[in-house]
């Protein structure tokens, strides 16, 4: 994971340093035969308030299908950027945050580790410690299920990972 460029915001902060070493000491596969390390960290307060904002403002999505489908269509306009102007290569920076409920299939999380093979240089994932119909619940004020978001905003990103870090 310390291979990973996070956010310019972040890497600018100076709590970069303990946002890595939260996400490294909390690191498993997602399944059982996982291939990425991600972080399964509590929900605080301060990122319901980030990912609520964020989807009410259009920063960020739920629903893995839908999720899929946005980074999909993002790296086709990469790659066409790329095919374009080869000569200035794409910087590989996390840019895109998924956050995942605790209780999926592994069916899904095996969905998600796909995910993050596809995307490697640009998507990150976390897994916070509550189940999807409490994450409905904190970010939709509703008991409507949900299992993933992700924040496409690069500093709506910085600020959930930042809100990531326990208060103090």
């Amino acid at each position: 994971m310390s291979t990973l460029k996070l956010p310019k915001d972040v890497v600018a902060d100076p709590r970069h340093d303990a946002v890595v070493r939260l996400l490294e000491a909390h690191a498993r596969p997602l399944w059982e035969r996982g291939r990425h390390q991600v972080a399964t960290l509590p929900m605080t307060d301060t990122l319901a308030a980030e990912l609520r904002g964020a989807l009410a403002a259009g920063h960020a999505y739920q629903g893995l299908e839908l999720i899929g489908e946005k980074l999909a269509s993002e790296q086709k306009g990469l790659d066409a950027l790329n095919e374009k102007t080869p000569e200035s290569p794409q910087n590989a920076r996390v840019s895109r945050i998924l956050f995942l409920a605790n209780d999926g299939s592994e069916r899904f999380y095996r969905d998600c580790d796909a995910l993050l093979s596809r995307y490697p240089q640009r998507l990150l994932a976390c897994r916070l410690d509550i189940p999807g119909e409490a994450l409905g619940k904190a970010l939709l004020g509703s008991t409507k299920m949900v299992r993933s978001v992700l924040v496409v905003d690069k500093k709506v990103g910085a600020k959930a990972l930042l809100a990531l870090l326990p208060p103090g």
